[in-house]
């Protein structure tokens, strides 16, 4: 079996050859960043976009890739077209871009070197969501809160995911097949531990303020698609009590596209799909 490329520091390599030291400051610090796109149709969504998130965040946490936005770009396409022939007819994939402070010294806690850049794909496993669209999407609201932009800014990716970890542990302790929607230290909604969320008030798409949450790509693609089929669209704080109330909630994500679920007024509180015109093709290509 051909095995998939990955970028490790200027070399494409075979994935079993691709060795990050012990001692890298993403492996024992959590000191790092990323930013994930997908296919469509084989097709990369928003790649610059993406990778100017991805720089964003690099600024935000000091860390200096040696890269230029251009040149990362450029090697994530690469990485696409190299694994090309991995992918079958119906097969898309996650591009991954992932950044680390670099290698610490053995001696002392600096980091001895440059940073460590790192981009792959892993192939976007359909079967484990696509029941969502069927059966919807059961949610718990997790006691974890999410981390204030106070203590670590939500707007960037940081490659510390323990406070999203967590509350996914404790949502699964729930329902093996939850996904955590988390609050904000004010109790507002927040983000789940993957998607930007919606609710539908009022006929009107209601989504968190950004002060919050991380600043969506698939995000802002909804907000075009909802202005072109004049949806207006709210931001602002949202309470649990909104969500039991609205009409129709979704959780958007590249890989998930679009896991929309409709909630019942049943007692279970299950959610059903309803709304799927956002996921049009149009804005995923």
């Amino acid at each position: 079996m051909q095995e998939r490329i990955v970028y490790l520091n200027g070399a494409f390599v075979p994935e079993s050859e691709a060795k990050v030291s012990v001692l890298d400051s993403g492996f024992n610090a959590g000191d790092g960043v990323y930013d994930v796109t997908r296919t469509f149709r084989h097709k990369p969504f928003r790649m610059r976009e993406h990778t100017e998130r991805l720089f964003r965040s690099l600024r935000y946490t000091r860390i200096d890739c040696g890269m230029s936005v251009e040149e990362m770009e450029k090697t994530t396409l690469e990485v696409l077209e190299r694994n090309r022939p991995l992918l079958g007819a119906n097969d898309d994939c996650a591009l991954w871009q992932v950044v680390s402070r670099g290698v610490r010294s053995a001696v002392g806690n600096r980091v001895a070197g440059g940073a460590t850049v790192t981009v792959y794909s892993v192939i976007v496993n359909f079967p484990e969501f696509a029941s969502f669209y069927v059966e919807g999407a059961p949610l718990v609201i997790p006691s974890t809160r999410r981390i204030p932009p106070e203590c670590l800014e939500s707007k960037a990716k940081i490659t510390n995911k323990m406070n999203h970890n967590m509350a996914s542990f404790e949502a699964k302790q729930a329902d093996p097949r939850a996904i955590p929607l988390m609050l904000d230290i004010h109790g507002n909604l927040s983000e789940t531990s993957a998607h930007n969320f919606f609710l539908v008030i009022d006929g009107k798409l209601c989504t968190p303020s950004d002060r919050n949450v991380l600043g969506g790509i698939t995000k802002a693609a909804i907000f075009e698609l909802a202005k072109e089929l004049r949806v207006e669209v709210i931001e602002g704080d949202y309470t649990p009590f909104d969500l039991y109330n609205a009409e129709e909630a979704s959780g958007e994500h590249q890989p998930h596209i679009c896991a929309d679920q409709d909630r019942q007024r049943r007692e279970d509180r299950q959610w059903r799909p309803r709304t799927r015109h956002a996921s049009s093709d149009r804005r995923m290509e």
